[in-house]
């Protein structure tokens, strides 16, 4: 004799649940959807039931969740949670660099050349926000650094948005843009309930930041020199000053980062992560990588940064997947 087919509500229960990873829905699947049951009661199906908006919106988080490492997911799952936060390390600790560049920049203008603008010192100050979010999450406080991002994140985008006519608003502009949202998706999905988050020490906090001061200070002085030297002259320095920016260390911090990585045999994690990041940088870097007349003097080392950029990522993004642990099967 045959069981008769599932009632309406549980078969709408069901398609809910196939937000879940399947291996996930494998061990599980029967008993949330008799808890969905039991808190719903005895509905006819003539009444058209649906599960609450809040429901599926539980569901959608926890699958989020476990797609990202939370207790219970498969370790193929747990590698790519893990890959997704140090993403967003890697992404606020590269919105922090950028901020303590446009400290520095602030301070040397003021000192050098004219007092900022009210406008200029606020718009620098709120960006600032994005080192307390990198030295929080460095800390293991997530909740601290999710507000302090937020704000830095919201102050970036203002300036962006702002800072030219929407007529020259193009390639570059769009690759910020898409750094500052994938940055702040990562850190928000990433850094969920399930995750413990590290707490590392002041000293390795700080470290990077300190370590990027000397390069971030020395750029300043070397564009003064190339403004006082003639055209012709003064381009053979460009190269330096393009390396010394917060684009061109982040450039180089990946590169010799993915050597080592690679290597060392790291994680799946850490390659995915590094190979992610490098195409982030790619994509921002990549205009100047093109022979166009405004760009004549850099574009050569664009061009060697983004070859750079093009094969560490595809040998980090080959040799992680390969790394990455297989896929539990589903035992439906």
């Amino acid at each position: 004799m045959t069981e008769p087919d599932p009632v309406l509500l549980e078969q709408r229960y069901r398609a809910v649940l196939r937000l879940l990873p399947a291996s996930y829905r494998a061990e599980r699947e029967d008993e949330m959807v008799a808890a969905f049951m039991e808190m719903s009661g005895e509905v006819p199906d003539e009444r058209g039931p649906r599960p609450r908006w809040d429901e599926i919106a539980s569901v959608a988080a926890l699958a989020v969740r476990v797609r990202l490492g939370a207790p219970g997911a498969e370790p193929r799952l747990v590698a790519w949670g893990e890959a997704v936060r140090l993403v967003a390390l890697l992404g606020v600790g590269f919105q922090a660099l950028i901020s303590l560049y446009s400290l520095l920049s602030l301070g040397a203008a003021a000192l050098l050349v004219e007092p900022p603008s009210a406008r200029h010192i606020a718009t620098t100050m709120a960006n600032c926000a994005w080192i307390a979010a990198y030295l929080a999450v460095m800390r293991g406080h997530v909740r601290r650094a999710k507000a302090a991002a937020l704000v830095g994140c919201g102050s970036s985008l203002y300036v962006l948005a702002t800072g030219l006519p929407v007529e020259f608003l193009g390639w570059s502009e769009a690759a910020v843009a898409l750094i500052l949202v994938t940055t702040m998706l990562a850190l928000l999905a990433g850094f969920h309930r399930g995750v413990q988050p590290a707490r590392r020490p002041w000293g390795r906090a700080v470290a990077p930041l300190a370590v990027a001061v000397l390069p971030l200070t020395l750029e300043a002085p070397l564009i003064a020199l190339m403004n006082a030297m003639p055209p012709a002259d003064s381009e053979g320095l460009m190269w330096a000053a393009f390396w010394l920016g917060p684009e061109g260390l982040a450039i180089l911090a990946v590169l010799v980062a993915g050597a080592v990585a690679l290597t060392r045999r790291r994680s799946p994690s850490v390659l995915l992560a590094l190979a992610t990041a490098g195409m982030l940088l790619a994509a921002y870097r990549l205009p100047v990588g093109l022979p166009l007349e405004f760009n004549q003097p850099l574009w050569v080392t664009g061009v060697v940064q983004c070859g750079m950029l093009a094969v560490m990522v595809s040998l980090l993004l080959v040799t992680g997947i390969r790394a990455l642990p297989a896929g539990r099967p589903a035992s439906l």
